[in-house]
């Protein structure tokens, strides 16, 4: 993947936890120097934080911000879209901007709506992109540059994995990944009361857990092989390993794990008619 981008500015609406995440990483791989960086931030103090924390030009006025844009990246929570995205910031935009947006259950007939005549992307990443670990899914919507995509292929990527795929396989990513840190995190901590009713310290025990987990899905990303076949390199026949997973089997966590992809789904359903 190149690691440099076929854009002069880049503007970011919405200076939170994730936004700043896209911005460190970008920051971090010198992909863009800083005072191609413009940021709109909600408050006062939070863009002179990001100001003071990346060199980048960072503003309480998200029309001034995107007004020299070729990408625009939507880092704002979708309840706040009318108030962040208002008609002052749409016209504000350069004719030949490009939307990305990580603004999860808005989609792309949506903003462009919001943003007539302007090629959307969607992404949908994941919370552990501020360690640079991130998973992150991409869906082009119709018109998108080549060259865009490339560039939101390279500021993602920059924190981690991508995909590129379809926008009706969203909201399985949101499921699956978008959701997943918050399954791992429950089963982490699930295995490290484990080893402390073993005997183990909490903090060493938690830490087990954690690089397990962390190991566990370096070794599935970077050998390629199947889970099953990785499983069974560890599992020896009438070994604890296999004892262990029997009992994982006996109390459903497979089962379980359907059952909290299919939850995320029936809840997203239910958040779109509640709009």
């Amino acid at each position: 993947m190149s690691q440099t981008l076929h854009l002069r500015n880049l503007a970011l609406i919405g200076g939170g936890a994730m936004g700043e995440a896209i911005l460190k990483g970008i920051v971090a791989a010198g992909l863009l120097p800083a005072e191609n960086l413009f940021v709109g931030a909600h408050r006062p103090e939070r863009a002179e934080y990001l100001r003071a924390a990346y060199g980048v030009t960072a503003l309480t006025d998200n029309a001034a911000a995107v007004r020299d844009a070729d990408l625009v990246i939507l880092a704002v929570k979708p309840q706040m879209v009318n108030d962040a995205l208002t008609p002052d910031v749409a016209a504000a935009l350069p004719d030949k901007a490009v939307i990305l947006s990580i603004m999860g259950s808005v989609p792309i007939a949506r903003l462009t709506g919001i943003f007539p005549g302007h090629a959307v992307i969607r992404a949908m990443p994941n919370t552990p992109l501020a360690v640079g670990a991130g998973m992150t899914a991409l869906a082009p919507g119709d018109g998108v540059p080549a060259d865009a995509l490339e560039d939101a292929k390279t500021i993602f990527g920059a924190c981690g994995e991508v995909v590129v795929l379809q926008e009706k396989e969203i909201e399985a990513v949101t499921a699956v990944s978008g959701c997943g840190p918050g399954y791992v995190y429950i089963l982490v901590d699930a295995l490290a009361d484990a080893g402390v009713m073993a005997g183990l310290p909490r903090a060493t025990a938690i830490k087990l857990a954690a690089q397990t987990f962390a190991g566990a899905g370096r070794m599935v990303l970077e050998t390629g092989l199947h889970p099953d076949v990785l499983r069974d390199q560890v599992t020896s026949p009438g070994g604890t390993t296999i004892a262990g997973i029997h009992a994982l089997e006996n109390h459903g966590v497979r089962g379980a794990m359907y059952d909290a992809v299919q939850a995320v789904l029936d809840r997203s359903e239910e958040l779109k008619g509640n709009k």
